[in-house]
């Protein structure tokens, strides 16, 4: 008996080790599957864990250029209902916050809002483990899941909860970001009504997964990623075509959509995953991502050369873009091929994947990588850029800039006066979904274009049915942009409305003939206007200077409307002064600072070419008055010849000499300053000057052409 009961404690014990190994191995498969970013994988063995007998469907997710591994088959016994009551899940914290993570990170927004409303009951302190340093934040990433569920009054509420129970000042930022998404995916302006996104036909949309559209040359001419039959496999016995994306080309058939694809074939698809690429606009280069189909993390940018019509054997790009460790994708090209943008998750970045650059040389050398900085990339992830050639604008998706869902795709415009990029723009619905949204072009029209898009269940036939995260391409089509200038002309003076002023409008290019408005009774003008133009106006009225600005519609992509006021100042009687204009010393000679403040006169008269001006050169009182006219006269003569080098109509210009005859003050009256001598004071200098004086208007010639 009594060594019964001893064999019986031994079994037992022996029975809970084997137990607590079985299940810290299966910890492991999945903190491993995880680190390997296979969260389907990952989130298969955690719920192993919670449920302690079985394994859940639906875990193969295909999307992009991911290694997918076929999903177990369905067993009835198997379900997703959450355990509710509150010792359910004691002793499994960590393990219930990382399933919940899985599904998230695996864009699985339903099972990760289920799981995550039971982890928030269940908080847990800092993970020592760098993998897995997000998890304390579950209330942020419920928030999120709820958001990209649609559910945006619970998300709400779960973002505001987590800002004021965390310390963590930039997961807060995050939050608060959600937080504009929310109330921006709610309201009735997020939306284009007129514009429609539409899945792409089933020449473009096979298989499993079809992503990442793009033009290959022109836009008559598409290249694509996607995972299905006949794909490039090297052994038929463990790959599948099925869950490998390769590249596919299709040509435009005019009124009929695009033709059937072609798989572009080695060297370039291989039995990776080949995925997202751009082709040089002179179409002999092409950059592409490929993903190792073994380690999920192993994805690298690399480039082919096109050689008598034949693609070489690609090479990858060398540390400059692909740091060793570090996830590189996306490629996007400049009009010149002169700069490569992508997505990294290398260092020095704002967090997760970001949006990064290089400038390449014109033997293919790159510069070292530049982040975009915090105004475009954040803590989340930035990535698919494009770079549309036509309007410098940089298009991409992200995860947490306050957008409607999951990535929601942006857009921000190249100022090249300032050398900046506009603050991101969301693209709102429907381009943008509760779900993920990204991949997007657009032609030079800025009429139609693609994205890719996991907003439709995923319907890729009955051995696939568990796969939520589904990419398909889709197909947008948005009305003509419409463009209008409409505005005020006033007196600079006194703000009073001047009606029947001129407005004229001259192509900057020169490519159009002028035409011309005229103000109402209010002093108001307006005028449609058309993509592409960049255009001079310019506002006139006799007795008047006129005032002038600048528009464009060129590169714009969406409708605007112009307001531009004008201001006329109007013309004295008497002479202007043109401060600062100094000679040399008794001479006529203009020294270099007079020539300066002479270039801003000649705009002057360039605007108002209405007008005829006398230039007066006048002298102080000291010396011969003769000699002072004299004087006078050859230098008022050297600014109408400077004027009329540069372009001014010597008929509108006449040079007089005034001596000392009209002087602006009476330097006697003042101890310091002698009549004769080569004494100075502040009277002399002030009376010696060169001024102007309108001495006619006539508007015969501003119709000629200008």
């Amino acid at each position: 008996m009594r060594v019964s009961k001893v064999l019986i404690v031994l079994l037992m014990a022996f029975g809970q080790t084997v137990f607590a190994q079985t299940k810290a191995d299966i910890i492991e498969q999945g903190d491993n599957a995880y680190k390997n970013e296979n969260y389907a994988s990952a989130a298969y063995f955690y719920k192993r864990v919670i449920d302690k007998k079985g394994v859940s469907s639906g875990l193969v997710h295909p999307y992009e250029a991911k290694a997918w591994v076929a999903p177990p088959k369905k067993n009835k016994k198997d379900s997703t209902d959450v355990k509710l009551d509150t010792n359910a899940y004691a002793g499994n914290e960590v393990v219930l916050h990382k399933l919940a993570n899985s599904y998230l990170k695996n864009h699985d927004y339903q099972k990760a809002e289920q799981w995550y409303a039971i982890a928030v009951n269940y908080p847990i302190d800092v993970v020592e483990d760098d993998a897995f340093d997000h998890l304390p934040e579950a209330r942020l990433w419920y928030g999120e899941s709820l958001m990209r569920n649609g559910k945006y009054d619970d998300a709400l509420k779960q973002f505001e909860a987590f800002k004021q129970e965390t310390s963590n000042l930039e997961m807060a930022k995050r939050a608060d970001k959600g937080i504009l998404g929310c109330y921006f995916a709610e309201d009735p302006s997020s939306e284009n009504p007129e514009a429609e996104v539409l899945p792409a036909d089933s020449n473009m949309n096979f298989g499993t997964s079809s992503y990442g559209v793009n033009y290959f040359g022109d836009e008559t001419t598409l290249i694509f990623s996607a995972a299905g039959p006949g794909g490039t496999i090297d052994d038929e016995k463990t790959q599948n075509s099925n869950f490998l994306s390769d590249f596919y080309i299709t040509q435009s058939l005019m009124d009929e959509g695009f033709g059937k694809p072609n798989n572009l074939r080695m060297p370039i698809n291989t039995a990776n995953n080949e995925g997202a690429g751009v082709l040089s606009i002179d179409r002999t280069t092409f950059y592409f991502t490929r993903q190792s189909n073994v380690n999920n993390r192993e994805v690298a940018i690399w480039v082919s050369k096109n050689f008598n019509n034949q693609w070489l054997q690609p090479l990858k790009l060398d540390n400059k873009v692909n740091a060793d460790g570090y996830k590189s994708m996306h490629p996007a090209l400049s009009l010149d091929g002169d700069v490569l943008y992508f997505s990294s998750d290398r260092p020095g970045g704002q967090g997760g994947m970001d949006i990064w650059y290089c400038n390449v040389d014109e033997y293919g050398g790159l510069s070292d990588p530049i982040n975009m900085g915090p105004y475009i990339n954040t803590s989340g992830d930035e990535v698919t850029p494009y770079y549309n050639f036509f309007t410098k604008t940089l298009y991409f998706s992200s995860d947490a800039l306050g957008g409607i869902g999951g990535l929601d795709i942006y857009k921000t415009t190249y100022n090249e006066d300032d050398e900046t990029w506009s603050n991101p723009k969301n693209l709102g619905k429907p381009f943008n979904s509760t779900k993920d949204d990204a991949y997007f072009i657009i032609d030079k029209a800025q009429k139609t274009g693609y994205l890719s898009s996991d907003r439709s269940q995923c319907n890729c036939g009955e051995e696939y049915q568990g796969s939520t995260y589904c990419y398909k391409i889709f197909k947008f089509g948005q009305p003509d942009m419409k463009f209008s200038i409409s505005g005020t002309v006033f007196n600079a003076e006194t703000d009073e409305v001047i009606p029947n002023a001129l407005i004229s409008f001259k192509d900057i290019r020169g490519k159009m003939e002028p035409f011309f408005l005229t103000t109402d009774e209010n002093g108001n003008y307006e005028r449609d206007l058309e993509v592409g133009w960049e255009l001079f106006l310019k506002a006139q009225k006799a007795k008047y200077f006129g005032d002038a600005a600048s528009i464009s519609t060129q590169g714009l992509t969406e409708s605007k409307h112009f307001l531009q006021d004008f201001f006329l100042t109007p013309i004295p009687m008497g002479e202007i002064e043109i401060p600062g204009i100094e000679y040399d010393f008794d001479a006529a000679t203009l020294r270099p600072k007079s020539k300066e403040i002479l270039d801003e006169l000649v705009q002057f008269l360039e605007l108002n070419d209405n007008i005829t001006i006398e230039i007066r050169s006048h002298t102080d009182s000291r010396g011969n008055d003769d000699y002072n006219l004299n004087l006078s006269n050859k230098r008022a003569a050297s600014v109408v010849k400077y004027l009329v080098e540069h372009g001014i109509n010597p008929a509108r210009l006449e040079s007089i000499g005034m001596g000392e005859k009209e002087p602006l003050d009476d330097c006697s009256q003042y101890p310091d300053c002698g009549d004769t001598g080569n004494s100075d004071c502040d009277c002399h200098q002030k009376n010696r000057r060169t001024a102007f004086k309108t001495t006619s208007e006539d508007f015969k010639d501003v119709f000629k052409g200008n």
